[in-house]
């Protein structure tokens, strides 16, 4: 099935903003920007409503394109729009409050990390001026490594500041 234009869900604000124009008629590029199409669509939406031109120009009068849209409003393909965006809708919503309830663990932090100290570290983990080393044989172990070195950090910034220093880079 093809993409539905956008458009579509906004039809009640654009009326608005047509019933708002000074004028009563319209041309293509206002159409252009109402609707946030294209020349090409603006002139097949605009076809059936032209009532006059100017030169080469279709002008379209604003109460027959008004009409011409809620027609639109109306049809099944928009009310399946309305219902697919809408689902759409609900599905982000359940999909990032659950993100947000549950959010992703990469490594389950055992109650010991929590309360690591800088000269605690894991074997394979050097810290010094300049540099962190942290050396590990499986993906999953080097997770769990720069977590403890993390929530050591966390646990003493001010020890941590201390052991790196300051490297002068010239």
């Amino acid at each position: 099935m093809p993409a539905k234009p956008v458009w579509y869900s906004q039809i009640e604000a654009i009326v608005e903003d047509l019933q708002s124009l000074p004028r009563p008629f319209l041309d293509r590029p206002t159409i252009e920007v109402l609707l946030g199409v294209g020349r090409r669509r603006a002139q097949q939406i605009m076809a059936p409503c032209v009532t006059d031109r100017v030169g080469s120009n279709g002008l379209v009068d604003r109460e027959l394109l008004i009409a011409h849209l809620r027609r639109l409003a109306r049809s099944e393909d928009v009310s399946y729009e309305r219902v697919r965006r809408r689902k759409i809708g609900e599905l982000i919503g359940r999909l990032r409050k659950d993100r947000l309830e549950r959010p992703q663990l990469l490594v389950e932090a055992p109650v010991q990390v929590m309360s690591l100290e800088m000269d605690k570290l894991p074997g394979g983990i050097e810290v010094e001026p300049g540099r962190i080393t942290v050396e590990f044989e499986q993906p999953r172990q080097a997770l769990e490594k720069l977590l403890a070195l993390a929530m050591a950090i966390g646990n003493d910034y001010g020890w941590f500041e201390r052991l790196v220093g300051r490297v002068d880079v010239r």
